[in-house]
């Protein structure tokens, strides 16, 4: 092997281990990555959620180096070895959450595993290669996990409004329709006080 890609990826594993050096055990969250993405950008939004709850990026099959959009089963059986792991390490409440095609990821996992207690859908796909139209995931989530969804107001898909797809989602009290002041490439770093305060209204 490399010795710098050795050591890269060494550091990069320290990096992920050190998201969970949270005290609060109330609340966790699985961050996953927009298509042909990496943990990166994910990894630093979840820091900036570290007062609410603990958070960590996941890299799922449909990263840039994995490049595997098609392994859906995996990919459900990856994060129910993450959920799982979570709750046997205390964690009270255990939540999945994404951006863009992993906004979309995250709600199917709801709809087909449905181990979750709740869903941060950062500016998802009107129609995602696998997942389907993103009305008919909303539609199959299951009922008793709050969703927060968050839509820039430069997405083409905010001009649709609550009722294209967040209407279609089983109600819950808890769920919110939020709206902020980017395009769908920069939502989630202008979400953070929105799911923040979601966060901390769980609670």
């Amino acid at each position: 092997m490399n010795y710098k890609a050795h050591i890269l990826g060494f550091a990069l594993a320290v990096l992920g281990a050190s998201a969970w050096a949270n005290d609060n055990k109330n609340c966790a969250v699985l961050l996953l990555h927009d298509r042909g993405a990496s943990t990166a950008s994910m990894s630093a939004f979840g820091r900036k959620l570290q007062p609410a709850c603990t958070a960590k990026a996941v890299e799922m099959p449909w990263s840039q180096r994995r490049n595997n959009d098609k392994d859906l089963p995996g990919a459900w059986q990856e994060l129910g070895r993450h959920v799982k792991e979570l709750r046997q390490q205390g964690f009270q409440r255990v939540l999945v959450g994404g951006a863009g095609f992993g906004a979309n990821a995250a709600m199917a996992f709801l709809a087909a595993v449905g181990d979750t207690d709740g869903v941060i859908a950062l500016a998802p796909e009107a129609d995602a290669p696998g997942l389907g139209p993103l009305p008919a995931t909303a539609a199959a989530m299951r009922q008793h996990a709050p969703a927060l969804w968050v839509l820039g107001t430069e997405d083409p898909l905010h001009q649709r409004g609550e009722a294209f797809a967040f209407a279609k989602a089983p109600p819950h009290p808890n769920s919110r329709f939020a709206s902020v002041k980017a395009d769908r490439k920069g939502t989630t770093d202008a979400s953070v006080k929105q799911v923040l305060e979601w966060l901390k209204s769980l609670e």
